[in-house]
C-alpha cells in the first residue's frame, strides 16, 4: 500500500490509483473476508420496522452470485416505510483498511446487488463527523442509484467512480439543502473530514415494495462476503415480547388471601 500513498500525495488521479490498488490486491492474492456469526467484522445491522414483525424479512439473504451460502436482506414490504442499514464504523475497520481516516483516503467502492428493480437500490454511504465551535457535527453522502442503471431480478455490480459518480448529502454542510454533486467535488468540501462510517443504506417509501439483496461490499480492495447474518445494533434489538395482563388480577387476590391468613 505504499505505492497507493505515495501516488495520493503526489496528487495523481483517481482512476490510476484505483487501477494500480486493483492490480496489487489480484497479484497479492486478497481473499475476500467472510462475515458470519462466528466474526461479523464489525458490521452491524438496523433495520424499521423490526425484523420480527409479520411480513418483515431476515437479516440474511439468498445465497450470493459466487456460490456463498447467504447475503444481507434488503428486502422491503409494502404499506410500510422501510430503513435498513448495514453499518461498519471506522474504529472497527478491519487491518486492511487501517490507512483510510478521512474522504481524501478512498479509492474504491462497489457492492453486488440482486434487486427487483433497475433502480432505486441499496446504496453506499459515507458519514462523517467534526467539531465546529466546539459543536459536534455530522454530515453523510449518499450515491444516486438513479445515475446508474442496474440489471433487475440478478446479481449485477455497483463500482463507484470516484470522479464522475453522483452523491447527494444530507444538507449540514451546505446550509440546509440537500445537494446533488460528484465524488470529486465532494471532496473540495469535506475531503479532509475524518470518516465515522460507511454503510449500504436502504429507505423504502410507503407504498412500495422490493426483492433485494446486498454483498461483496469492496471498499479500497478490501471485499466483505457475507455469509450469515449480523447482529443488530444494540438500539434496534427485537422488540420485548409483552406478557398477558389477565394474570395480575389473580396475583393480586392471591398477595391479599395470604396477608388475611398471616392475621389470623
Amino acid at each position: 500500500m505504499m505505492i497507493i500513498e505515495w501516488l495520493k500525495r503526489h496528487q495523481i488521479a483517481f482512476p490510476t490509483i484505483a487501477l494500480i490498488s486493483c492490480v496489487a490486491n489480484l497479484a497479492w492474492g486478497e481473499e475476500p473476508l467472510v462475515v458470519d456469526q462466528s466474526d461479523n467484522r464489525g458490521w452491524v445491522f438496523y433495520a424499521r420496522p423490526d425484523i420480527n414483525l409479520p411480513g418483515e424479512a431476515p437479516i440474511r439473504g439468498i445465497g450470493d452470485h459466487a456460490g456463498g451460502n447467504a447475503s444481507l436482506n434488503f428486502s422491503t414490504t409494502l404499506g410500510n416505510d422501510s430503513v435498513r442499514n448495514a453499518t461498519l464504523a471506522r474504529i472497527n475497520f478491519p487491518a486492511p483498511m487501517s490507512d483510510i481516516a478521512t474522504f481524501n483516503d478512498l479509492t474504491s467502492m462497489s457492492w453486488r446487488l440482486n434487486h427487483s428493480s433497475t433502480g432505486r437500490y441499496p446504496k453506499i454511504a459515507i458519514w462523517a463527523n467534526w467539531e465546529d465551535s466546539s459543536t459536534a457535527r455530522r454530515e453523510a453522502i449518499y450515491f444516486v442509484p438513479e445515475s446508474l442503471a442496474i440489471t433487475a431480478g440478478q446479481w449485477d455490480r455497483v463500482v463507484i467512480d470516484l470522479n464522475n459518480s453522483q452523491f447527494k448529502n444530507n444538507g449540514v454542510t451546505t446550509g440546509g439543502v440537500k445537494e446533488t454533486r460528484t465524488f470529486a467535488t465532494w471532496l473540495q468540501t469535506i475531503g479532509d473530514y475524518r470518516i465515522e462510517s460507511i454503510q449500504i443504506s436502504y429507505n423504502s417509501p410507503v407504498g412500495t415494495a422490493y426483492e433485494s439483496y446486498v454483498d461483496y461490499i469492496e471498499i479500497n480492495g478490501t471485499t466483505f462476503d457475507f455469509e450469515d447474518a449480523i447482529p443488530l445494533e444494540p438500539d434496534a434489538s427485537p422488540s420485548p415480547v409483552l406478557l398477558p395482563l389477565w394474570p395480575l388480577p389473580v396475583l393480586a387476590g392471591l398477595l391479599v388471601w395470604l396477608g388475611r391468613r398471616r392475621l389470623s
